[in-house]
């Protein structure tokens, strides 16, 4: 495109105006260098746009999620929830910038960034501060269930999942992201004899933004072979798909079953 403005801008020069002139060569070197700079500075714009690109590691969080300290509560946090042990888990309230977050897509790879992200985790029977979705997953498929403390079908899908484990352990491991204030996640697994890991911290914000597209409680996020493979309602009979998924008669979840965002 450039090299045709150039040559009918020289044609006009040389039949109207300055016929045999130094002129033509000083407008046309003026214009090949105006169309380079441009050329340039078009070049340097989209590096730039792919150096704001962040890599999601854990130092890179709070520019995903904002935390903000309410330990101003915890006086009446305490007065309801006196087993509550602030000291291992304050009392953060997160928050995800969903304008960083380019949300992943059924039947994508899910990012190296993503599988190796140290998340923490609450009351690990193992002893681990931190996981990771690799490490969790390893070769089996991975079951992320979003979940929190008031919201019943949420509670009822991680106490399915608490019967099938043993089941189908080989093949699945079930995991429980809590997105309430921290210290839930322990007493809420003690109370209901969990034995899935639990994870909590802004990275858990994080992964419910980036699998669902949008923060919102309920939805289980199922993973096979490093793959987004689908994302069921906590009210899905989830034992018979379970069940196929394993046999190998489908490899992703129906559509019939998909979780639909209702935003």
């Amino acid at each position: 495109m450039i090299t045709l403005i150039l040559l009918i801008l020289k044609d006009i020069l040389k039949t109207h105006l300055y016929r045999g002139n130094n002129l033509l060569k000083m407008f046309t070197t003026i214009f090949v260098s105006m169309f380079s700079l441009c050329s340039a500075q078009s070049v340097k714009t989209r590096a730039d746009a792919r150096q704001t690109t962040t890599k999601i590691t854990r130092e890179t969080i709070p520019y995903f999620v904002t935390t903000t300290d309410k330990d101003d509560i915890r006086g009446q946090i305490l007065h309801f929830n006196p087993d509550a042990n602030l000291g291992k888990y304050p009392l953060f309230e997160y928050n995800v910038k969903m304008d960083r977050i380019s949300p992943l897509k059924i039947g994508q790879k899910v990012p190296d960034d993503i599988m190796d992200l140290p998340i923490r985790i609450a009351g690990d029977r193992y002893g681990r501060d931190s996981v990771t979705l690799r490490k969790l997953s390893a070769d089996r498929m991975l079951v992320l269930d979003f979940w929190a403390t008031w919201c019943a079908p949420c509670l009822a899908s991680m106490d399915k999942w608490k019967e099938l484990q043993p089941k189908y352990g080989d093949h699945v491991q079930s995991v429980g992201l809590m997105l309430d204030y921290d210290y839930k996640a322990e007493l809420t697994t003690r109370k209901r004899n969990w034995t899935s890991p639990q994870l909590i911290g802004p990275e858990v914000y994080l992964l419910n933004a980036y699998f669902c597209g949008t923060p919102v409680t309920g939805p289980s996020v199922w993973i096979k072979n490093g793959t987004l493979v689908g994302i069921t309602d906590a009210t899905t009979n989830i034992e018979p798909i379970l069940e196929k998924m394993i046999a190998g008669e489908i490899t992703s979840i129906p559509q019939k079953y998909m979780w639909k965002s209702p935003f």
